[in-house]
Formats: C-alpha cells, sequence, structure tokens
C-alpha cells in the first residue's frame, strides 16, 4: 500500500504495538496522506513531460515541409527591352536612308578638303585635332549611333591623306548581348493521397503502483488514424476495459496476539479512455516501418469497488496439572482469514488524462495495416474515486482498414 512510513509518535506507537484494535477508516487516511505528499513531488514531472512531448511534436511539423529553392527564371522583361533595342535601330537605318545624300553632292566637298590640306599642312593638322578633340566630346555626351548608321558614315567620308599620330589606337565599344530563353513551364507533381485509416485495437495491460502483484487485463475498442502529411498522423478512437489493481500490505515484525491484519486489497473498476495522439514514422522499409506515438488520454471510471482481506492468528496452547505445576504439553496456531467489500464509490464517476507514450512497428499492405505498439501511460494525477497513482504498460493491437 505504502513505502512511507506516517509521521506521528503515537500512530506509530499503535502500528509497532497494536495497543489498538485495525480500523477500517485508519488505512483510508493513510492512503489519502501518502497520495497528498506524492502528488506534490510529481506534479513538476508531469508538466515537463507535457512541455516537452508539444517541443517535440511542434518541431517535427514546423520541420517538415522545407521547399526547395530553385533557380529563378529570367523575368520576360529582357526579351521585350531586346526587340524594342532591335526595332529602334531598323527605325533609325530606315531614317538614316531617307536622309542620306547622293555621291555626286558628297565628292565636290571632298576634292576641295583634299585641295586645302595639301596647301596648308600644318593648317590641316590643327583642323584635324580640333576635330578629333570634338567628335570625342560629342562621342561623351551623346548616345551611340546605331550600327546601320555607322556603316553609311564609314562608306561616305573619305578623309583623304592624314598625317601619322603616335600613342593613337582604335576605340572599339561592345555592347551586352542578351538572348532570353523561352521559359519552361513549372511541373508540379501531384501530391498522393491520405485517405484516414480505420479499424480495432485490442489492448492488455498491466497497472503497476507500489507493493503490487501484476494483473493482465484487455481493452477492446475502436481506432482512426487521421494523415496530417507524409510521416504524421492524428490517431484516436475510443476503448472500454475492465481494470483491476491488488495492493500487498507491508508485513509486521510485532503484531499483537488476535488482532486482524491487513493482507492485501484489491480493487476493480471499469475504464471508458479517449486517445488523442499525434504519430510519426520515423523510418520506413518498404512495407514495414518503425513509428513514434505521444500524446494524452481522456479518462474516465465508474463502478469502482475494494476487496479487503484480513488474516486472524490466534495460538492454542495446551497445559497439563502435575505436582509441579503446569506443564505446556502442545501449542496450535490458528489462521483465519475474512474480507471486506466497499461499494461506497461504485457510482461515483472520475476523471483523469494520462501521458501516452509508444513505440511500434507497423505492416503496411494497398487496403489493410497491421500495427504493434508497446506503450506506457503516466498518471496526471488521480482517474480513480480510491485516488490511486498507477502506471500502466500494455502492448496496443490495431487493424486498420483502408485505402493507402
Amino acid at each position: 500500500m505504502s513505502d512511507q512510513e506516517p509521521v506521528g509518535k503515537r500512530m506509530l506507537g499503535q502500528l509497532r504495538d497494536h495497543t489498538e484494535p485495525y480500523r477500517p477508516e485508519a488505512w483510508e487516511h493513510f492512503e489519502m496522506f501518502r497520495a497528498a505528499k506524492s502528488r506534490k513531488r510529481r506534479t513538476a514531472f508531469y508538466w515537463l513531460s507535457a512541455a516537452a512531448l508539444l517541443v517535440i511534436f511542434g518541431t517535427a511539423l514546423l520541420t517538415k515541409h522545407v521547399p526547395d529553392q530553385g533557380i529563378p527564371a529570367k523575368p520576360p522583361v529582357a526579351q521585350k527591352h531586346t526587340n524594342g533595342r532591335q526595332a529602334n535601330r531598323e527605325e533609325t537605318a530606315a531614317a538614316n536612308a531617307t536622309a542620306a545624300p547622293t555621291a555626286p553632292e558628297v565628292a565636290a566637298p571632298q576634292q576641295a578638303a583634299a585641295t586645302k590640306q595639301t596647301l596648308s599642312k600644318h593648317e590641316n593638322r590643327k583642323t584635324s585635332r580640333g576635330n578629333i578633340g570634338a567628335a570625342r566630346d560629342e562621342r561623351q555626351t551623346e548616345y551611340p549611333a546605331p550600327a546601320a548608321d555607322y556603316d553609311r558614315k564609314r562608306s561616305n567620308f573619305n578623309p583623304g591623306p592624314l598625317p601619322s599620330r603616335p600613342f593613337n589606337s582604335p576605340i572599339l565599344h561592345f555592347s551586352q548581348l542578351r538572348i532570353s530563353l523561352p521559359q519552361q513551364p513549372m511541373q508540379v507533381p501531384p501530391q498522393p493521397a491520405r485517405p484516414i485509416r480505420w479499424g480495432i485495437a485490442v489492448s492488455p495491460q498491466s497497472n503497476r503502483a507500489a507493493h503490487t502483484d501484476r494483473e493482465l487485463n484487455y481493452g477492446l475498442g475502436g481506432a482512426l488514424l487521421v494523415p496530417l502529411s507524409g510521416k504524421i498522423a492524428l490517431a484516436a478512437g475510443i476503448s472500454g476495459s475492465k481494470q483491476s489493481l491488488t495492493v500487498e500490505a507491508p508485513e509486521r515484525l510485532v503484531a499483537a496476539e488476535g488482532s486482524a491484519q491487513l493482507q492485501h486489497v484489491r480493487y476493480q473498476w471499469l475504464n471508458l479512455e479517449i486517445p488523442l495522439q499525434i504519430q510519426y514514422k520515423l523510418r520506413t522499409f518498404k512495407s514495414l516501418g518503425l513509428t513514434a506515438s505521444g500524446g494524452i488520454a481522456l479518462q474516465s471510471t465508474i463502478g469502482q469497488q475494494a476487496d479487503y482481506l484480513y488474516k486472524t492468528r490466534r495460538t492454542i496452547a495446551t497445559y497439563a496439572e502435575t505436582g509441579g505445576g503446569p506443564v505446556l504439553v502442545s501449542t496450535q496456531t490458528i489462521e483465519e482469514l475474512s474480507s471486506v467489500t466497499e461499494n461506497d464509490k461504485k457510482r461515483t464517476w472520475a476523471m483523469g488524462s494520462p501521458l501516452y507514450f509508444g513505440l511500434g512497428i507497423s505492416y503496411q499492405r494497398p487496403k489493410i495495416a497491421i500495427e504493434i505498439e508497446p506503450y506506457i501511460k503516466y498518471p496526471l494525477g488521480t482517474s480513480t474515486a480510491q485516488r490511486l497513482n498507477l502506471t500502466t504498460i500494455g502492448i496496443q493491437l490495431r487493424l486498420m482498414m483502408g485505402k493507402q
């Protein structure tokens, strides 16, 4: 029943010497005291476990789908600018072609310029230098002319004999050529359908607490699996079971003769549970998969009763009268067992929400899936009418149906 000693000299003396007979309500008061002390120590661990569970599955949800960053395609504006430049070049070439002078009109000024350069070489040198400087200033301030305009001027211009100028080189201007490629349409792969699976669940389980015996209980219910993404699913359902727990009383070294000693208490109740869990696929090997589950369960109990088993031990001694006095002939020890059933809280509803942790293996087929998941349920408080703090260990077998 308890792994702690009660506080109080009077109670310690009564339990050690058994000067007073056992009262049924005294054990209940002691259990309430033990539950209140243990509940304070476990509250921090409960909330830390719940916070760690939320952080783990929240991180898995946020980091599940990371979008791939591809190379962005060039916008179609570059193609529009290229087409506009080609159109401007064609329009400029057409305008220059219409305004270009004829060969006879250009020939006379060229011959006069050649004669002047021959007569006055010094003046032609100064004039050509001034013209080159002015041309350079104009090229720096004005936009470059199209290629067709350069070809026309080069064919009509005849500078004649020019003097040699050292340290001069032709200046070449290159323009960047932009080629716009047709943008390929991005194909988004179709996402596979994630149908909802349903089925039945069988759960052999055992309740554990201090000074308890192992008893196997069975639960039966329905299961529902709702996929949230490729690896994360919501597991829910409803199940019912009949639970039992046998708590052994610690042995007493000193017992009063003829007093009743409590041997064990057997609790029985009906359990109704609605699990809310997050299932995550850790690894997948073809048809086999390794999954981890965690969450809470909404638990309700009713119909609790307690059976108390007592043992009374008596010793019978036989004496014979002799001249020297009574002489002990024989002794005989008699043990009597008696039980008391408590049904005061049989119609009392109790609510609780234990934490659920499981690690299982699943076998997937197109229309059916089999899952085997060992699990442990740790209580957040008490979920029974007698305020029992117990841990449940079991194996859940699920048979799920539905298209994959």
